[in-house]
């Protein structure tokens, strides 16, 4: 079973990447990123080879605690789980969750991320080549490491994206993932605060503590086992190897769980699905014309989709974590620089309207059999974009403001806010009629990623983002020179509306004209990718 499902993950892959240039693309910038990141870490982990035992202990200790937990925030936030062969396709056939768990764990690993976590891993081999025994506690800690990485990402993203499939709980993820941003960016902040004074005996006290600290969490204790041994605390080597299996064992039987609730009751059944009242508000906050109505559909996909919540919790944590992480600390914080932070927020909108028709998977041949313009599908869309996550970047940075006391700044946020805003929802609505980026399919697990690792979101993440900002620059230009001529800011107000209108009309026109001319392109390659 484990050889099948390898198997099948290497075809997917490869017919993935014969089907589609994007992916292609990619995967082959993953590979040079990846190449160079391993290529990098070797390098300085042979260099700790040469160095003394209490600052390789240190260092290693930190650097593969933080890629573990790297591990976790990026499934969440970022590229998802990779789930090529997802498991929910096998809920017809005669197979057991624990007959697919080790080729799906396996299976898992083989991509940019697992392999080079795997060739870093490696790499501490070296970095504690120094005696036999800790060749040896080296060795037995680079796969409990590995798994530990991988298990901690796939159980954590297949309960919250289990989690999302209660209503209950989705009412209540948005604040969830807002105190998370704010707890991540305590931590930084606190690091900052403790880093502030450059001395070597601080920044050795510093890294000394941070250590210790990260080295008897889970993410630190199978990659601190040697770091422990090199300084002549070997209980302390065979506790954390210990407690590494232990967690390796837990986190495999919590993840054997979750495949066996996947397999007999896929996320679709959780209840989602309650027939919206003739007359209700969303009908009514819309013309009732195609747009309107295509508006109406999406903004209640962005209410009981987990999909889109996931992606509205992608783009609002980073805006968060500098908003909070300059405002706790008036001394070395910088209210100004927290002023701007919603700024990111509109910049990042387009990559959401991109992504929104890659959403509807098969479902979006309705569009096509009805015969919708394809400037109505892009305006509805615009509209329910809008009216989401329009209203969340305008309180951000009123509240900001009255936080931060920084009222005066307000008509230049806001002039980047409106104008990156619109002007970033016009551009999705052309690029999204470009390409289709890889999503997972309706009911299934929020996070996951297809067989493109996650490369293909990113890229066009990258392109929007881009291309926004490059129309933005007269507004950028007018919202810099208002701080020598102040009632510029006023006038860049109204250069972000103008420009955003007429990135608005031109993104839902040469959008809509394309997909009159490519909708069944569009819709296979939609399928495909979902």
């Amino acid at each position: 079973m484990v050889a099948v499902i390898v198997g099948l993950k290497l075809s997917l892959l490869r017919n993935g990447l014969r089907r589609s240039t994007w992916r292609l693309v990619a995967m082959i910038i993953g590979l040079v990123y990846g190449a160079a990141i391993v290529a990098g870490a070797w390098a300085g982990l042979i260099a700790l080879r040469f160095a003394p035992s209490w600052l390789a202990a240190d260092l290693t200790t930190v650097g593969f605690s933080l890629l573990t937990v790297g591990w976790l925030l990026m499934s969440l936030l970022a590229f998802g789980a990779d789930e090529t062969v997802d498991p929910s396709r096998f809920a017809l056939l005669p197979v057991s969750a624990q007959r697919l768990q080790p080729g799906l764990f396996l299976a898992g690993l083989i991509g940019v991320p697992g392999l080079a976590t795997a060739l870093i891993g490696l790499g501490s081999v070296v970095t504690w080549a120094r005696s036999p025994g800790l060749i040896i506690v080296a060795v037995i800690s680079v796969p409990f490491g590995v798994a530990s990485c991988f298990l901690i990402a796939r159980v954590a993203t297949t309960a919250f994206a289990q989690a999302l499939s209660s209503r209950r709980f989705r009412d209540f993820a948005a604040v969830v993932m807002a105190l998370f941003g704010a707890g991540v960016a305590l931590s930084i902040n606190a690091i900052t605060r403790a880093s502030s004074d450059f001395s070597p005996a601080a920044l050795r006290a510093m890294l000394q503590h941070t250590a210790a600290a990260l080295g008897w969490t889970p993410f630190g204790w199978s990659w601190s086992a040697p770091a422990e041994l090199a300084t002549g605390s070997w209980p302390a080597a065979m506790i954390k190897l210990l407690l590494s299996a232990a967690l390796i064992i837990l986190l495999w039987y919590g993840w054997q769980r979750f495949l066996v609730r996947s397999l007999t009751s896929p996320l679709e059944v959780g209840g989602t699905t309650r027939r919206a009242a003739h007359g209700s508000f969303i009908d009514r906050l819309y013309p009732a014309t195609r747009a309107g109505a295509v508006a109406a559909r999406s903004l209640r996909y962005w209410r009981r989709d987990p999909r889109y919540l996931a992606a509205i919790s992608g783009i609002c944590v980073a805006p968060l974590i500098i908003i909070v992480t300059q405002l706790i600390n008036p001394h070395s914080g910088s209210a100004t620089v927290a002023m701007f932070a919603p700024t990111l927020l509109s910049l990042l909108i387009g990559s959401v309207v991109t992504s929104d028709i890659s959403y509807d998977g098969t479902a979006l041949w309705t569009h096509v059999s009805t015969g919708i313009r394809g400037a109505d599908d892009r305006a509805g869309r615009a509209m329910a974009v809008g009216t989401v996550i329009g209203p969340i970047a305008l309180i951000m940075t009123v509240v900001v403001a009255v936080l931060g006391h920084k009222e005066a700044l307000l008509p230049q946020v806001l002039a980047l806010v409106i104008g990156l805003g619109m002007i970033a929802i016009g551009v999705g609505c052309w690029a999204g009629t470009v390409w289709q980026v890889p999503v997972p399919p309706p009911g299934s697990n929020p996070f996951q990623r297809g067989n493109s690792g996650g490369l293909a979101a990113l890229a066009s993440t990258g392109a929007t983002v881009g291309l926004t900002a490059a129309c933005a620059l007269p507004t950028i230009a007018v919202v810099i020179g208002s701080f020598w001529i102040g009632w510029l800011a006023y006038v860049g107000i109204a250069v972000g509306v103008v420009s955003g209108i007429v990135a608005l009309r031109l993104g839902i026109g040469l959008g809509g004209a394309r997909l009159d001319r490519h909708w069944p392109e569009v819709l296979a390659r939609v399928g495909a990718n979902s």
